[in-house]
């Protein structure tokens, strides 16, 4: 009987993971920690990532990124707020996220209100990837660069992934002040997405 329950749990496990779609991330580097959070979503691939790319309206829906505004190089915000590569991005995030539902009338927690200045190092329309790495303070001091990406499942279903990698010594600062709010933080960001989209 102990034997059987084992291989039912384990086959159990087996499935579930084979069910995990392939990842359109690229290789992870290393770091002081990580953050990563991933969902399927039940709506068309272009529907997801023109959501995704549609900063504006992230005050409406994210919990997590409040605000995530396109700026120039000497960070004038723009009229177009459409994201290209090598332009800067001014976001406004909640850590820990802000418990959902959320809109545009959601009051911003100012105790967990973090600012970051970040720049756009890939935008990839054809892969459906995006990264932007923070650069208010010098590489070598703290690395960390976000990716986002998507991929198309059979049934216009949708496998959203994000991952962010920390390091550099201000990374241990982070690790130990912020790891477990930003982690909530992308978890809250792909749920929320998700209900976005398919609402």
């Amino acid at each position: 009987m102990l034997w059987s329950t084992s291989l039912i749990a384990f086959l159990g496990a087996y499935c579930a993971g084979a069910q995990t779609p392939p990842s359109n991330l690229p290789p992870a580097t290393t770091g002081i920690f990580t953050v990563q959070a991933s969902v399927i979503i039940n709506a068309p691939i272009e529907k997801v990532w023109n959501t995704l790319l549609d900063f504006p309206s992230y005050a409406q829906w994210n919990p997590f990124v409040r605000s995530q505004v396109v700026t120039s190089a000497i960070w004038v915000p723009l009229e177009d707020q459409t994201p290209h590569e090598n332009q800067r991005l001014i976001i406004q995030a909640q850590i820990p996220p802000l418990p959902m539902p959320v809109d545009a009338n959601t009051h911003a927690n100012p105790l967990h209100m973090q600012t970051s200045f970040e720049n756009i190092t890939t935008l990839d329309r054809v892969q459906h990837r995006a990264a932007w790495r923070q650069i208010f303070l010098p590489k070598p001091v703290l690395d960390a660069e976000r990716w986002q990406a998507l991929s198309a499942l059979p049934g216009k279903r949708t496998y959203y992934e994000s991952r962010e990698v920390f390091d550099g010594p201000v990374g241990h600062v982070v690790d130990a002040l912020f790891a477990e709010g930003l982690q909530a933080g992308f978890d809250a960001q792909a749920a929320a997405l998700k209900a976005r989209v398919e609402q």
